[in-house]
C-alpha cells in the first residue's frame, strides 16, 4: 500500500526509498554509517542536488518488486546514482540522483549551508555517458531558471515542521516535489526532473511560479527549486 497510489508508483515513496538507498551506498562506500562528518568533525549531509524520476510501467498491487542500485562519482565530492525498480513484466521506474556534501556553520540556518568534503570516496565508478547528459540537462535547468523573469505566483505553502523536513532540520528534498504537485496537479506524471538550489529554515513560505513546463520555488526572492513535469 505504501508503495503505490491510484496511478501507479508512489512518487513520494520513491523518491524517499531511493533517498534512503543513495546515502546508505554512501556509507558502504565510506565504511560509516550515515551520520557523516568531514575533516573538521562537522556533521555533513549527502544534499541534493538533482534527481529524475521516469515511470515506465504499471505497478499491480500484491506484485513483487525489486530495486537495483549504482553509485557512481560524477565529480569530486559529488555523488550520482542510478535505481530500477523492476516488476513482475519489467522495470516500473527509475531514478538518477546527484548529491554534493554540506554543512551547517555556526548560525545553524539552512540558508547558509557551507560546502564540505567526505572521504573515502575517490575509488568510486565513474557514472555511464547517460548519467553525464542527465547531470548537464540538470545545470541547464537551473542555469535557465535564474535567468527567467519571475512571474507572479500561483501557489504559497508552509512547509510543516513535522512533515516537510528530515532528521538533519533540511527541507526534505521530495517535499519539492510535493510542493510542486500541490501547486500543479497532474494526478501522476510520465516524468519529473528537480533541481535543488536551496533550503528554507522552520516558518518559511514557499512561492511557486509557472513558465512554461517548469515550476519555479522561490523562498522571498532566493530562487531554491526548479521542477519539471512531463
Amino acid at each position: 500500500m505504501a508503495q503505490l497510489t491510484p496511478f501507479g508508483v508512489s512518487e513520494q515513496w520513491l523518491l524517499r526509498h531511493c533517498g534512503d538507498r543513495h546515502w546508505s551506498l554512501i556509507a558502504d562506500a565510506i565504511g560509516s554509517s550515515m551520520a557523516f562528518r568531514d575533516d573538521d568533525g562537522h556533521p555533513v549531509y549527502a544534499a541534493f542536488c538533482a534527481t529524475s524520476v521516469r515511470f515506465q510501467g504499471i505497478a499491480v498491487l500484491g506484485e513483487t518488486a525489486l530495486t537495483t542500485s549504482a553509485i557512481f562519482q560524477v565529480a569530486p565530492q559529488r555523488v550520482g546514482s542510478t535505481h530500477t525498480v523492476i516488476g513482475a513484466n519489467g522495470v516500473l521506474a527509475t531514478v538518477q540522483m546527484i548529491t554534493c556534501f554540506l554543512r551547517h556553520d555556526e548560525r545553524g540556518s539552512n540558508r547558509s549551508l557551507l560546502r564540505s568534503n567526505l572521504r573515502g570516496l575517490e575509488d568510486l565508478p565513474k557514472p555511464p555517458q547517460t548519467f553525464f547528459a542527465f547531470s548537464e540537462a540538470s545545470r541547464k535547468i537551473a542555469r535557465d531558471a535564474r535567468a527567467e523573469l519571475r512571474a507572479a505566483p500561483i501557489f504559497d505553502y508552509t512547509p510543516n515542521p513535522t512533515l516537510d523536513f528530515n532528521a538533519v532540520g533540511l527541507l526534505y528534498f521530495p517535499t519539492f516535489s510535493q510542493i510542486a504537485e500541490l501547486a500543479a496537479p497532474t494526478q501522476g506524471v510520465e516524468r519529473r526532473d528537480v533541481v535543488y538550489l536551496g533550503n528554507v529554515d522552520l516558518g518559511e513560505s514557499v512561492s511557486v511560479s509557472k513558465s512554461g513546463r517548469r515550476l519555479l520555488l522561490h523562498v522571498g526572492p532566493r530562487l531554491i527549486g526548479v521542477v519539471e513535469s512531463h
